[in-house]
């Protein structure tokens, strides 16, 4: 399966997505800041992205998921938040947006759905 990058900064969300994915099969890292994920992005590939919207540093998840689609753009991009909802155009194109509290099921399901071995 596709490497996913989970950019959360509720320990406790990203930590229980974490394992939900690799159970799932996915090859997975982690961070809570938009600026780590950009170095992260910056060495490796990546598949797919989760990140939440609201994150501590300048960058929002929003910002991370259009440098994203910038340099992956056939990469899968799931944007969450239980505080913001974005209207579509402030998403990349073919991004999901999810509210929080979601089904890690629900998570997994989209991410089978957008890899793209």
């Amino acid at each position: 399966m596709g490497k996913v990058l989970v950019v959360e900064d509720e320990v406790l969300i990203r930590l229980t997505l974490v394992d939900a994915l690799h159970e799932a099969g996915f090859d997975v890292l982690d961070t809570g800041s938009a600026e780590h994920a950009i170095e992260i992005i910056n060495e490796q590939t990546i598949h797919l992205l989760f990140t939440d919207i609201q994150l501590p540093g300048k960058l929002t998840g929003l910002d991370l998921a259009h440098r994203v689609f910038e340099r992956f753009p056939d990469a899968g991009i799931i944007v969450a938040s239980g505080r913001i909802q974005p209207m579509s155009t402030d998403l990349p194109p073919a991004a999901k947006f999810f509210s929080k509290p979601f089904g890690f099921d629900e998570i997994i399901a989209c991410f089978k759905a957008m890899n793209r071995p």
